[in-house]
């Protein structure tokens, strides 16, 4: 027996979870664009200095790209959050739409079935 045997999918309670999902998502995608703008003009404002020792700094935290390639992956990662919303409704609505024509199917070969032996 696999471990979904017998699974149903409740879609007014799958679309509810989805759909406080797709809010907290669009939240946080909204607040993290703004930490990273303030994290930006924090980085812009070059807080460590211009001597030798601010400039040793900067070499080493910029080093690999530093904080500006984890940055751009925080906007990506809330985008795909985000973005997960959609592809996973998509995808019940097609598993349903698939069950749905599956068991029509079997309920047509069955009618069909029970007429060929009558």
């Amino acid at each position: 027996m696999k471990p979904w045997d017998g699974t149903q999918i409740i879609k007014p309670v799958v679309d509810s979870g989805i759909s406080q999902w797709t809010t907290m998502a669009e939240d946080w995608e909204g607040q993290s664009e703004r930490l990273v703008a303030a994290v930006v003009e924090a980085l812009a404002a070059a807080p460590w200095g211009g001597g030798a020792e601010g400039e040793a700094f900067r070499t080493s935290h910029f080093q690999g790209d530093g904080p500006n390639r984890m940055l751009n992956q925080c906007v990506d990662l809330s985008r795909q959050i985000t973005d997960a919303c959609g592809r996973l409704r998509a995808s019940i609505d097609n598993t349903l739409g698939t069950d749905a024509d599956i068991e029509s199917d079997l309920k047509a070969r069955e009618a069909k079935a029970r007429e060929a032996r009558a």
